[in-house]
C-alpha cells in the first residue's frame, strides 16, 4: 500500500524485513518476478566473478536461498575454495535493490539434490546433458548438447543421464542488504543474522 506517495515500508524497518521475504518468495515461484533472475558473485583467482541464475529455493525459516548450476562450471571450484558469496537483486520497476551475503554449500548426488531433480521439468533437465564444461571454448556456435539432442527433446530415460552434472548451491544468509529510491530520498536497511538472531539497523544511502 502507498500513502501520500510514499509505500508502507518507507519508515518502518519491520515492514521492510517482512517486504523482503515476501519479494523473494514471489520471485522464487513466478517466473515474471524481477527478483526471479539473481546475480550470483564469487571469489576468483584475479577479478570477482559475476554471473545471473534464477532463484530456485527461498526459506526464511532457514534462512536460506539456492540456485541450481551444473557441477562442471567454474563457479563450482570457487566456491569450494572460498565459500563467501553475495546476491544482488534489483527490481526496476519498485526502485527496490537486495543484496544477499551468505555462506554457499555445494549439494551434489546427495538427498537435496535426489529431491529437487525429481520435480524439474524435462526442459530444464536437457540443460545438464551438455558434453562439454560450461565455458569451454569453441571452433564454433554451439549449444552443447550430443547431436542427437539438439532439436528435440529428450525422454525420461535420457535425460536421467543429467542428474550426474546437477548441483544445488544453497546460500546460508549471514545478512541482507535493503535499498529503496525515491525522489523524496532514498533509504537503506542491513540485517545481520547471527545465533538466530536478527539485527535490524537503518544505514546512510
Amino acid at each position: 500500500m502507498v500513502t501520500n506517495n510514499l509505500p508502507e515500508h518507507y519508515n518502518d524497518i519491520d515492514k521492510i524485513y517482512d517486504e523482503i521475504w515476501e519479494r523473494l518468495i514471489d520471485g522464487k515461484k513466478n517466473r515474471n518476478s524481477e527478483l526471479h533472475q539473481c546475480y550470483v558473485a564469487t571469489n576468483s583467482d584475479k577479478f570477482p566473478a559475476l554471473r545471473t541464475v534464477v532463484l530456485r529455493h527461498v526459506s526464511q525459516e532457514n534462512l536460506s536461498i539456492g540456485f541450481h548450476t551444473d557441477k562442471r562450471s567454474n563457479k563450482i571450484n570457487e566456491i569450494l575454495e572460498d565459500s563467501n558469496v553475495s546476491v544482488l537483486f534489483y527490481d526496476h520497476e519498485h526502485k527496490i535493490q537486495i543484496r544477499i551475503n551468505g555462506q554457499a554449500e555445494v549439494n551434489h548426488n546427495n538427498d537435496s539434490t535426489a529431491a529437487i531433480w525429481s520435480n524439474i521439468r524435462s526442459f530444464s533437465k536437457k540443460c545438464y546433458l551438455i558434453e562439454k564444461a560450461p565455458g569451454t571454448q569453441s571452433e564454433i556456435p554451439t549449444s552443447g548438447y550430443p547431436p542427437q539432442f539438439e532439436n528435440i527433446l529428450p525422454s525420461d530415460a535420457e535425460l536421467e543421464a543429467g542428474y550426474e552434472n546437477f548441483t544445488y548451491i544453497n546460500i546460508q544468509i549471514e545478512s541482507i542488504e535493503w535499498l529503496y529510491l525515491h525522489k523524496d530520498g532514498h533509504r537503506r536497511a542491513l540485517f545481520n543474522f547471527t545465533d538466530n538472531n536478527i539485527n535490524k539497523q537503518w544505514i546512510t544511502p
